[in-house]
């Protein structure tokens, strides 16, 4: 009796791939050469963790449809993805090397619970020069594009949506906050965490496609690749990328708009409200500040229209990118608004004003606050501070529940968890401390000439 051969077996979707393979899925065949691995954390050893060699990441160059490209694939499977120090450098290197190299584009699988609790400082900062240089390097011509393998929550998802193009899987979940911090935050009665209904209505891959954030697509190796190929043959200027994504995510009913009041950051400046709101405030002839959030949260809302101030700001050389807020909003209502998406645009708009030749400081005046933080002012190419600083990487209760610290003990003197700007600093995330009741003055001292 003559034995049929064994059918083909179908194909696995990549979210049951480990990252290597995902490359190896989506490449053309024997074209994939892996990149040096990323090199173990340093700093997971005191947490009685065991250091991953790639940190969770994996880069490398092959071909697609006989195109040259770069990519990178995260691994869940350690850490929930989380991105620590070495894994951002590794991410930020990658961005690089397809500059120099002349890639025709940088893919990123990406499948991230955000930055690495463990390593808040370090994490968030390296993490910040990541995106900066992705944005930067979409406004040299290169060709960013980023699929949802897997849940990517938090610092990834703002990496996420500062992509070219953006595309899910169908078992893929997006947000800024995930769903336990939001119901920590809100409190059960107003989000559920173990409600799959709700989570899947809020972050699920179907919801976030039917709102327009991105592109619903098969898991399945074929359909990305095909996904890929069409983004590869039809790119889009950065600049009018950018324009067309500050129409696109607008506020339907624009918030009432109260009379600008100075911020005490500028008194004594001569400053000229440049806008409506008195986000944007001018110096001289050709210097603009952004007004702090003192107290307020750094909400996607007044950032739109911070952002619609900065792009029609043509005739300012040099832009203070100010930092003191909550951070960002944590709630459901920020997360159906995606406020992962508005603040990746307004670090593409901070990119498309450096490519337009704006020079940027970052002035950290009182609190730079997670998201908020890593998406304002740490996109600036150079960042001072006030020594009474603070940084809250992560909140100290989210960091407790995950590393199981005391994090009362360590939350003024840990060189990584520690929140006075001194800590930050130490990791090379400031460039100078402004001495002095007027830190604004110093800074434009600073900056002259």
């Amino acid at each position: 009796m003559t034995v049929p051969p064994p059918s083909p077996r179908p194909p696995r979707p990549l979210c049951d791939l480990a990252p290597r393979a995902r490359l190896g899925a989506l490449a053309d065949p024997g074209s994939v050469v892996v990149h040096e691995a990323a090199r173990p954390s340093p700093h997971l050893g005191r947490f009685g963790i065991v250091a991953q060699d790639d940190d969770g990441i994996v880069t490398a160059s092959l071909a697609l449809a006989g195109r040259p490209v770069l990519a990178a694939a995260q691994d869940e499977r350690f850490l929930r993805g989380s991105i620590g120090q070495r894994h951002a450098q590794a991410l930020d290197a990658l961005l690089q090397r397809a500059l120099a190299e002349g890639a025709d584009a940088v893919i990123l699988l990406l499948a991230s619970g955000g930055v690495r609790l463990h390593e808040a400082n370090a994490a968030e900062l390296a993490l910040a020069v990541a995106l900066r240089h992705l944005t930067d390097a979409r406004a040299a011509g290169l060709l960013v594009l980023a699929v949802g393998v897997a849940d990517v929550f938090g610092g990834a998802s703002i990496v996420a949506c500062a992509a070219d193009r953006l595309a899910l899987v169908p078992t893929a979940r997006i947000g800024l906050s995930g769903p336990k911090v939001i119901e920590t935050a809100r409190g059960r009665a107003e989000f559920d965490a173990a409600d799959t209904a709700a989570v899947d209505a809020l972050f699920g891959a179907a919801a976030r496609a039917a709102a327009g954030e991105a592109d619903l697509v098969a898991d399945d190796a074929g359909a990305l690749r095909e996904w890929i190929a069409a983004a590869l043959a039809a790119p889009e200027a950065f600049a009018a990328h950018v324009e067309r994504d500050n129409v696109r995510i607008a506020p339907r009913r624009e918030p009432p708009a109260a009379a600008p009041v100075e911020p005490t950051l500028l008194a004594g400046h001569a400053a000229r409200p440049m806008d409506a709101r008195g986000l944007l405030w001018r110096i001289g002839t050709d210097v603009a500040v952004t007004r702090p959030f003192t107290g307020a949260a750094f909400d996607g809302l007044s950032v739109h229209a911070l952002d619609a101030a900065l792009l029609e700001a043509a005739t300012v050389r040099t832009l203070v990118v100010s930092e003191d807020s909550t951070g960002h909003e944590v709630s459901p209502a920020a997360e159906q608004r995606f406020e992962s998406r508005r603040l990746a645009h307004h670090a593409a708009v901070l990119a498309l004003l450096r490519a337009r030749g704006v020079r940027q400081i970052g002035l950290l005046c009182g609190t730079g606050h997670s998201a908020a933080f890593f998406a304002n002012a740490l996109q600036a190419p150079r960042l001072f501070a006030v020594p009474a600083a603070r940084v809250i990487a992560m909140e100290p209760a989210a960091i407790a529940r995950v590393t199981g610290r005391d994090i009362a003990a360590l939350i003024d003197d840990d060189p990584l968890l520690g929140q006075p700007v001194r800590h930050f600093a130490a990791h090379g995330g400031i460039d100078g401390l402004l001495a002095g009741a007027d830190p604004l003055r110093t800074l434009l001292a600073t900056m002259a000439p």
